[in-house]
């Protein structure tokens, strides 16, 4: 049956109506006072291309500007459910809403590094991971520092932390906008991921949201093509969190990273309405990575797929469940998510974890071989 072409703009303009009406301005970026509630203050590094803001509320703005470098302290709070971001209001309250205690803008690039050196080497030497995380689509600055917190403190993620602000626009009709940005922002990754690289982490844990993974791999293709090698290998896992972008230009893409990244993991949904709307913007092709139409293909290419299509403990749209999903935070805690990202055999799905471990068997699919082997 074909729609026609006429009908097929109205239900698009009605989807993208729905959803701007559930926008809402960017959230704020109060300064609370330290030890006044129960939580918790995640530093977090950051790096951005967006142009920068005098209002202390806003701080970037969805402009575009050259790389810059910034530090905030993040309070999460005790008093919230896992998963749930409570956004500041005027004023904040620190004992149920997300907020800062402390921001530093305008680093100079060495003392931005010195922080990164400096962190890592307060931790111990098995732990000296960097975790990078790249927003997606539609998020102002404000909203994808929040989660980006929200991710560490739900996720127990005990690395440093680096969060890349590229210029979105952050809301649904600047779709295109933000396509372009990502492109924008390419350079600017690359070379926070050289900047992260030359620090005595470990390994660098890479995880990309939404529209932020054409970002990421464009920056990893353009690694690639200037020989950073050394780059490439430091970094392990690479995630993808509801990727949207078009699997045959995925497929380009990885094909032309050289190494390719050690361990690669895919998660997908087929109950991302986010993404069932960029497909309909690509045609209706069902192309979309980060819908998962193509899992099995991607299992055979050596990457590990993470199927949340199944897990009602997300949100309305589908889009953040890989980090509002309670019940991925506890098969994070029990280790099967490690095992999926590290590329192990899944020993903690047959260690007699009962129902998780029947929801791991479900929604965890392996490759049988690493991505690369020949």
């Amino acid at each position: 049956m074909h729609l026609h072409p006429v009908k097929s703009c109205v239900a698009l303009a009605l989807a993208l109506f729905t959803l701007t009406a559930c926008t809402t301005a960017p959230a704020h970026l109060p300064i609370v006072p330290t030890h006044v509630a129960a939580g918790v203050s995640e530093p977090i590094l950051i790096a951005t291309t967006r142009a920068s803001s005098e209002d202390p509320d806003i701080r970037l703005t969805p402009g575009r500007g050259e790389l810059s470098f910034a530090r905030a302290d993040v309070w999460v709070p005790a008093n919230r459910l896992a998963g749930e971001i409570t956004h500041p209001s005027l004023p904040a309250d620190p004992t149920r809403e997300f907020a800062l205690t402390g921001y530093q803008a305008d680093l100079a690039p060495e003392a931005w590094s010195a922080m990164l050196d400096q962190h890592l080497s307060s931790m111990p030497l098995a732990e000296r991971q960097v975790f990078v995380f790249v927003h997606g689509f539609n998020t102002p600055f404000s909203d994808g520092l929040y989660l980006n917190a929200q991710i560490l403190n739900d996720f127990g993620v005990r690395t440093a932390a680096v969060h890349y602000a590229w210029p979105s626009a952050g809301h649904w009709p600047a779709y295109l906008y933000d396509r372009d940005s990502a492109q924008f922002a390419r350079d600017g990754l690359v070379e926070t991921l050289e900047r992260v690289s030359d620090s005595p982490a470990s390994s660098i844990i890479l995880l990309a949201h939404s529209m932020g993974s054409m970002v990421t791999m464009e920056a990893l293709r353009q690694l690639s093509l200037e020989g950073r090698a050394d780059v490439l290998s430091r970094l392990d896992p690479v995630i993808l969190a509801s990727p949207d972008i078009d699997f045959d230009v995925f497929l380009n893409q990885l094909d032309a990273i050289d190494p390719p990244p050690a361990h690669l993991a895919v998660l997908v949904s087929d109950r991302d309405r986010v993404l069932a709307l960029s497909d309909s913007l690509r045609g209706g092709h069902q192309s979309c990575l980060g819908i998962g139409r193509q899992r099995d293909a991607l299992v055979e290419r050596g990457i590990a797929v993470i199927d949340l299509s199944e897990l009602r403990d997300g949100t309305l749209l589908g889009h953040v469940d890989f980090a509002t999903s309670e019940t991925l935070m506890q098969l994070a805690a029990s280790g099967a998510l490690s095992e999926a990202l590290n590329g192990e055999p899944g020993q903690a799905r047959e260690s007699g974890l009962g129902a998780l471990a029947d929801i791991a068997a479900r929604i965890i699919y392996l490759p049988a071989r690493a991505l690369g082997e020949r």
